[in-house]
């Protein structure tokens, strides 16, 4: 998990945790997370964490990316990979290189 502290990372894994024990019908997928680097950072990036293709898994997302990146994710015209895939080398998604 790049770009995180022990404490995020605890967090996160917590979260993960908790998704896995939720019933299928109440698990969620994703989340976007407003944390200490987002106040902090002039960009505002959320951190995303993956809770379903692969638990645990993020990136950041500057705050005028988010809603691009929840709507593809909610009607699944994108997969949280894709985006994280797409993440430079500090982990923050900065849109998609089209050359």
């Amino acid at each position: 998990m790049k770009s995180m502290s022990l404490v995020a990372s605890m967090e996160v894994r917590a979260l993960v945790d908790e998704e896995a024990a939720a019933d299928e019908g109440d698990q969620i997928g994703d989340v976007f997370l407003a944390d200490a680097t987002t106040m902090n950072d002039p960009d505002h990036p959320l951190l995303a964490v993956d809770l379903s293709g692969e638990p645990g898994r993020t990136f950041r997302v500057p705050a005028r990316w988010f809603p691009d990146i929840s709507a593809n994710l909610t009607i699944a015209n994108m997969d949280f990979a894709e985006y994280a895939d797409a993440a430079d080398g500090s982990g923050t998604f900065h849109g998609f290189d089209e050359g």
